[in-house]
């Protein structure tokens, strides 16, 4: 590390000293020459004045780099090689490796300024004593002040820019390799700003003392007779620092290429372990940050890809394979499911019942569930809609007994409640006809009587079954009509080509709504020869059809099955095909039609 610090220290002396004492300086002594007319001993003071206090200037200026440097390697060598250390920092140390990697950032521009300091340093007091032993000359402070205006700033920017080439090795050292800083840590000077500053510093130089030679000519204070020669001189001394600033931006700009070509070109090779480094404080510094991130970016995505690709085709059998025990296993529970479905339909099947032994109506059911199975070849259905039709007696006169039920839920939880629906009703009904008792009703204390105790068996389900329905009895010999409706669809009388609702007195609410009232009122309507009865479910009015606009809606109004039966003349299978035809059927539709027929 001493080594490197020797090396540092004479390599800034012997660059930042050679330009110093090659430019500012002939241009200074020059400048003075050619701009002061004075006695021979005052030349001398003056001479003698001016290489005292630039040699002392000067080493004093080297002596406080020799110490600066020596400041910064004592802080370096504080530092943990983060690269080779086992031991994770603290973050104590993270903290102060951060501080010293800055530093070295700000290095160049202490350099510049202590080089302005130094000209500050000998122009003014160099002018001072030479008043106090000499005589106060304005020509010399005239001097002075220019002198220091067409130095300072090209003195600036060279020893910044040669400074900054200087140190950038040090950032290659293992203390600083792994020292990670934000963006906002380093001092920012970008390329816009030093190119306008180094472009402003070399303009100064031979404005001022172009300036000062016309201003000398014109007051007569000039020590040249020919103005052509110190013109001509000075033009020629500038071409050094032209040459010397131009070289030093070029070739900070061209380290800055290089680093990050260097950089790219490793990328390209594919080797994403490469870490851009910050070296100065420009636009490249800026690019480094953002090279890197695209770099960990890249190589986290390569990494992916790479363990993508390694074993692919061991992970697509092995997901094939998953996915095949997952079809049997989805298939076990497919079997498993329709074999419930099937012990269902089963056990619903025979509830489903047409019994009506009658000359004066002729009944049709229709019923499609909207879950449909396939069991052993063989397709089924269930669902929660249920068509129940028998003959009965009450008080010797002959009934044709009606129900059209739908129990809520989808597939097996309608299918649950149809199930318990119609066991229970089918229990009613066996009772009816072997029941002596319960033949000598009236058919309106029957509907009562009946609908309340389907009413009471289903509110044990806590409302979590409910059922509507439209159920009725048709007395044979009058055509007489006794019906009730629990949040049903309203039953239709198609009479001379026009079909209305029958709307009830009294509605009442589903089986097995907590609550409920009691069964009191019995709607009564008076059929006539040739009068067409329609009791169905809603599923004939839900449909999914298209707008005018072409948008998909749910199309549920009860006015379009009227329409739907005049049209058709109440034929069961037109008006089936009719309600297709308009949409898909979203739900079970069930409809169970009873037609007056004359003798």
């Amino acid at each position: 590390m001493n080594r490197n610090r020797k090396t540092l220290f004479w390599d800034l002396t012997l660059k930042l000293e050679a330009f110093t004492h090659t430019v500012p300086v002939p241009f200074a002594v020059y400048y003075a020459i050619i701009t002061q007319k004075m006695e021979p001993n005052h030349w001398k003071i003056f001479i003698a004045l001016c290489l005292v206090f630039a040699t002392g200037i000067g080493l004093l200026g080297t002596f406080v780099r020799h110490l600066l440097l020596k400041y910064l390697f004592a802080k370096i060598e504080k530092m943990k090689p983060i690269s080779d250390s086992s031991i994770p920092l603290t973050l104590e140390e993270k903290e102060y490796a951060k501080s010293v990697k800055i530093l070295l950032f700000r290095y160049p521009l202490i350099e510049a300024i202590i080089i302005v300091i130094r000209w500050l340093s000998g122009v003014i007091p160099i002018s001072l004593l030479f008043f106090y032993l000499v005589e106060y000359t304005p020509s010399v402070a005239r001097s002075a002040i220019f002198t220091f205006v067409m130095i300072a700033p090209i003195s600036f920017v060279t020893y910044y820019f040669i400074s900054e080439s200087a140190i950038r090795n040090l950032f290659d050292l293992p203390q600083f390799k792994n020292v990670e800083l934000q963006e906002r840590d380093i001092p920012k000077f970008n390329y816009f700003t030093r190119i306008l500053v180094a472009f402003f510093s070399l303009a100064a130089l031979p404005f001022v003392i172009f300036s000062y030679i016309l201003y000398s000519l014109a007051t007569g204070e000039i020590a040249v007779k020919d103005p052509m020669i110190p013109i001509v001189t000075v033009s020629s001394i500038f071409i050094i620092p032209l040459i010397v600033c131009s070289y030093v931006v070029a070739k900070s700009v061209n380290e800055g290429l290089n680093e990050t070509s260097r950089s790219l070109g490793e990328l390209a090779k594919g080797n994403f372990d490469v870490i851009v480094t910050p070296k100065s404080s420009d636009d490249f510094a800026k690019q480094a940050f953002y090279l890197n991130s695209v770099i960990g970016t890249l190589k986290n995505m390569y990494a992916e890809i790479r363990n993508l690709n390694e074993g692919l085709e061991e992970k697509v059998t092995l997901r094939t394979d998953e996915l095949n025990q997952s079809l049997i296993d989805i298939s076990k529970l497919k079997v498993q499911q329709d074999g419930d479905y099937y012990l269902i339909y089963q056990l619903l099947n025979p509830f489903t019942i047409q019994d009506t032994k009658s000359k004066q109506f002729l009944v049709n059911h229709f019923l499609r569930q909207k879950k449909s199975f396939e069991f052993k070849n063989q397709k089924y259905e269930i669902g929660g809609d249920i068509n129940i039709s028998h003959t009965i007696y009450l008080n010797e006169q002959k009934y044709l007994l009606f129900v059209n039920a739908d129990a809520m839920g989808k597939s097996m939880q309608g299918a649950g409640g149809a199930l318990v629906f119609g066991s229970v009703f089918q229990s009613i009904v066996q009772r009816t006809k072997t029941d002596p008792g319960f033949k000598n009703q009236s058919p309106e204390d029957w509907l009562r009587s009946n609908l309340q105790e389907l009413q009471l068996i289903f509110e044990t389900f806590d409302g979590t079954m409910l059922v509507s329905l439209s159920m009725g009895l048709i007395e044979e010999k009058t055509g007489k009509l006794f019906f009730l409706n629990a949040e049903h669809p309203m039953i239709v009388l198609l009479r001379n080509g026009k079909a209305n609702f029958l709307y009830p007195i009294v509605s009442y609410r589903k089986l097995g709504t907590l609550g409920a009232l009691p069964i009191k009122e019995v709607n009564e309507f008076q059929l006539q020869p040739n009068d067409v009865l329609f009791i169905g479910s809603d599923g004939k009015d839900d449909l999914l059809t298209k707008n005018e606009d072409g948008e998909w809606e749910v199309l549920s109004e009860d006015e379009n099955f009227l329409e739907i039966v005049e049209n058709t003349k109440g034929k069961l299978e037109s008006i089936i095909s009719e309600i297709d035809s308009i949409g898909q059927v979203i739900d079970d539709i069930s409809i169970i039609r009873i037609s007056y027929e004359t003798e």
